[in-house]
């Protein structure tokens, strides 16, 4: 059975809520809110905790005197009690942590559809991912990428088009994708946006690709490989078994694994699989983070 977590908003909310619901019936016929030790709000306001808008009827539940600080007291707690996920320079994933780190990233989105499902997922489980897209799809589902985004999951560059003859023609072609790429993001996500990941189409094992990061480092970018996957794409229609099983052969032994997903939607099989993924590498001992 799969083990579902709130998220931070979650808990806050369920804090909120279960606190008004432990107010005493005692205290039912008096008549005024108190925000602060000295502003009392009326029946008709809205009093905001945390950047929640609660309107004071809620809170007094028809006369109740309810604090003000020891409710947002109460909502600071939550908020704090929630675990970070910790975000890591590339250079330092190999020797990061002395315990068991994976990192989930998703190569070739954003997708209309699968796109979302897998963020509702990492919403589900409470986990943070990096995702490397492509400048092409970013141009047709730029309410996806802003939906990453706002969702606080680390953003990297996957070229714009994906096409291997165009894309490595040369190093002006090469670069030129990056640039549109970055033109694209900062269009959608605002000019203050940055990032310094990237992912090479086909990974960056090949020799003749060298020449190519070269280019890469000198405009400001690092790559960033993969050392687990779940063979979404290596195979026309796998099964989710064949995912999960793919994904525990690549991850024996390894305690950082950066592990290659798809979330195009030709790849709904990766959603599917997702929160087994997520599940079994809790299981393993993993701990989740993001690259920066």
């Amino acid at each position: 059975m799969r083990g579902y977590r709130l998220t931070t908003r979650g808990k806050i909310a369920l804090t909120i809520f279960v606190m008004l619901l432990s107010i005493p019936y005692t205290l039912l016929l008096r008549g005024t809110v108190a925000a602060s030790d000295s502003t009392e709000y009326s029946h008709d306001s809205d009093v905001k905790i945390m950047g929640y808008v609660v309107h004071a009827s809620r809170l007094s539940l028809y006369g109740v005197v309810t604090s003000y600080s020891a409710i947002r007291a109460e909502v600071e707690e939550a908020a704090k009690s929630e675990e970070s996920i910790p975000s890591v320079m590339v250079e330092d994933i190999k020797t990061y942590g002395e315990g068991k780190t994976a990192f989930l990233t998703f190569d070739d989105g954003p997708s209309e559809h699968v796109t979302l499902q897998v963020l509702d997922i990492l919403d589900t489980y409470d986990v943070k991912a990096t995702f490397f897209v492509l400048g092409s799809m970013c141009e047709k589902n730029g309410n996806v990428l802003k939906e990453i985004y706002a969702r606080k999951h680390s953003i990297g560059i996957h070229s714009y088009s994906h096409i291997f003859s165009q894309l490595y023609k040369n190093e002006d072609s090469f670069i030129n994708e990056v640039k549109m790429t970055e033109a694209v993001l900062r269009k959608n996500l605002g000019e203050d946006f940055s990032t310094r990941l990237f992912r090479f189409p086909g990974g960056s094992f090949e020799p003749y690709k060298n020449q190519y990061m070269g280019a890469l480092n000198e405009a400001g970018y690092v790559s960033i490989d993969w050392n687990a996957l779940t063979g979404d794409t290596e195979v026309k229609s796998p099964t989710h078994e064949m995912l999960l099983e793919r994904l525990k052969s690549t991850v024996i032994g390894k305690n950082n694994v950066v592990v290659l997903m798809h979330d195009s939607d030709s790849r709904q099989c990766s959603a599917e699989v997702l929160p087994d993924v997520i599940e079994y590498l809790r299981s393993e001992g993993y701990e989740f983070a993001v690259v920066k």
